[in-house]
Formats: structure tokens, sequence, C-alpha cells
């Protein structure tokens, strides 16, 4: 009975729908929601947060109750909430829709659309003569990227005036088609950032190198090639900074992701024809270094004996 009752409510809205003007039976009769939301752009928060919600609503202009049923769609933007809700008459009722954007969605401006269509009417299935209420939502995705570099050795030693050479994989993800100069950057481990380079290191590299970023990704290996300083009394000790055109100065060797370098003074040999002295002709005879001022009063009077010698044997 209960069922009757119900259909011949509805045949009676219908009835009088075509009594009035249409404008009034929209408004009185026909079962209908007013759909809301509270912000109709949102901006999602990359890479931090991938995920954006926002609040929605649907308010029951009638005295009966309305059961509502929810969509959600967007191209590239997963979107998800609520599919259906029930809204007493004259009461509102709030639902949350949460959009998530994966790392393969490009940069600006996306479509989010909300859909609410009344379903059931006081219990009666009304599908059929009701419209949807819909609320777009600019879904704004800024640009990111992040970039890693791999240099495949820990550290790298040469000695003064030889070519410091080394090759680095420098890979990258972005959410924005795009190509970026690979630069190198020399730092002193006493420094806090990059200054400007000391004298004799330079960098003499064949080819420049570059990262084309293409759906997605991208990544290159570049080859270096460092000229050192010749003339230098103390080991040099610094780092190698790979970046991209993004990074103008390097930061300190122990803030960046960097290739230990350490560059030696060249042994000039004079030790070993010294006299005295660490290395001098004295140890290679067994001698302390205190016998040099003997040893050498001998060889002077052996140099005047031989010369004496010489100048009687002329005279003879």
């Amino acid at each position: 009975m209960r069922r009757v009752d119900r259909m011949n409510m509805i045949a009676i809205m219908i009835a009088v729908s075509f009594s009035v003007s249409p404008i009034a039976s929209a408004q009185q009769f026909f079962p209908s929601i007013e759909l809301d939301c509270t912000d109709s752009e949102v901006e999602f928060e990359l890479p931090e947060s991938d995920i954006s919600t926002v609040q929605c609503s649907v308010e029951n202009p009638h005295s009966y109750s309305e059961k509502v049923e929810l969509g959600y769609g967007s191209e590239e933007i997963q979107v998800s909430g609520p599919t259906t809700i029930t809204v007493e008459g004259g009461e509102k009722e709030s639902f949350e829709v949460s959009m998530r954007v994966g790392s393969t969605v490009y940069f600006g401006n996306h479509e989010v659309n909300v859909s609410a269509h009344v379903s059931e009417a006081g219990g009666v299935p009304v599908g059929i003569i009701t419209g949807s209420e819909e609320f777009i939502i600019t879904a704004m995705v800024p640009e990111w990227i992040n970039c890693f570099v791999n240099y495949g050795i820990g550290s790298l030693t040469v000695d003064a005036g030889e070519d410091a050479s080394f090759s680095a994989s420098y890979s990258c993800e972005s959410n924005k088609n795009q190509s970026l100069d690979v630069e190198l950057h020399l730092v002193s481990n006493e420094a806090s950032q990059e200054s400007m380079w000391p004298s004799g290191f330079n960098d003499i590299s064949d080819q420049s190198c570059r990262v084309e970023i293409s759906g997605g990704d991208g990544v290159v290996n570049c080859q270096f090639l460092v000229t050192t300083p010749s003339n230098i009394e103390e080991a040099w000790e610094g780092c190698l900074v790979v970046l991209d055109e993004r990074t103008l100065s390097s930061m300190s060797c122990s803030e960046e992701d960097s290739l230990a370098l350490v560059v030696n003074p060249k042994e000039t040999g004079i030790g070993d024809i010294g006299l005295g002295g660490n290395g001098s002709v004295f140890e290679d005879l067994g001698l302390s270094d205190d016998s040099g001022p003997y040893m050498a009063g001998a060889g002077v009077a052996f140099v005047c004996a031989i010369t004496l010698g010489l100048y009687l044997r002329r005279r003879v």
C-alpha cells in the first residue's frame, strides 16, 4: 500500500506540473537538489603533497527526503568521494571531494567535474524526470622537477698539474618537457659555498652536457676534464659538484652531492741530493748528520792534496 501511495504522489506531482507555469513546477514540485563547493580553484603543492581536497554540500529544498547520486570526472586527475547521499527535507549534507595528481600529470590547469542527481524522492525512483547539478573545480598543477647525480666513484686524487677526468650520470624527473644544461662546479673544503675558481683550475671538457626531459624523465652521461695548478706547495682539498643551470653557485661540499677532489703537490726530489735532512746522502752512506762538517773538511783537504800533487808534478 505504501508503494502505491508513493507512485500516486509522483503522478500527482507530474499532473500538477502541467497545470502551473514550468518555473513554478520545477521549483515547487519536481525533485531537485542544490550543489555547492567551498572552492572553485585548488592548487596542488607538489612535490610535497599530491592530494588536495574540497568540501562540497547538497541541499534539499523540498519537504520530502531525497537520495542523491554523486559523480566525479576529470581527464587526468584522480577524483574520489561518496557515490550516494540521502538528504532529508529542508536539510543540507556535506561531503568531501579528494583529488590526487599522478607524477605523469603535466603542469597547468585541469578541470574537475562534480555532479549531483536526485535518484529517489520520498523513496520513489525519480531519476527519469530529474536532471543533474554540476560544479566545476579548476585544479592547478604546478611545475615540479627533481634531479639526481651519480659519480660512480667516491673521490678523485691527482698530482699537481695533472688533469682530473671523471664521468657523471645526471637524471631528472619532471611534469614538464624541458632541457637543461648540466654544469660543473668547484668548491674548496674550507668554503661555505662556491666562489671564483683558484688559478690553475679550468674546465676543459670537450663537449657540453645537456639533459632532455620528456614524458616525465630524462638522463644523460657527462664527461668532464679539469686542469689543476702545477705550482702548489700544499695539497688542495675540495670537491667537484655537478648541477644543472637552475643553480648558479654550488653550496659547500657537505651540503651538495659531490665528488671529493685532492690535488697533491709534486715531489721535487731535492731531498734526495741534500746534505742533511731526511733522505740525504749521509743517510745513504750510513752516517749521521753530525758527520757533515768532518766530511766536508775531509773533502776540501782531499781536493787540496790532489791540486798540490799535480802542481809539483808539472814543476818536475
